[in-house]
């Protein structure tokens, strides 16, 4: 079996690679989402429209941030101590460092 290091390095570069289509996600959504509210279609809308128009942003933008957290979470189940302690250490490193250990 590998060295807790070697492991939690590893979990690391998985974990980084899952979430990056959904941080890169997120950063669009928000983005469109800040451009709705500051349209003119936005201001023009009715109560009713204006809540349907965000819940279906604010719905994937919640769906995202799911994601996000459920990869987080499965990162650190069934892991020992040890290996969780190189994860604390892993986290801090650059993409580049990370490759390079």
């Amino acid at each position: 079996m590998a060295d807790p290091r070697s492991k939690a390095y590893a979990i690391e570069r998985r974990y980084r690679m899952l979430i990056a289509p959904w941080v890169e996600m997120l950063s669009e959504i928000r983005t469109d989402r800040g451009m709705l509210l500051g349209s003119n279609q936005y201001s023009e809308m009715v109560g009713i429209d204006k809540a349907k128009s965000l819940g279906a942003i604010d719905e994937r933008l919640s769906q995202a941030e799911d994601w996000l957290k459920r990869y987080a979470d499965e990162r650190v189940i069934g892991t020992s101590w040890r290996v969780r302690r190189w994860l604390r250490e892993a986290a801090r490193l650059t993409d580049e460092e990370l490759e390079g250990a």
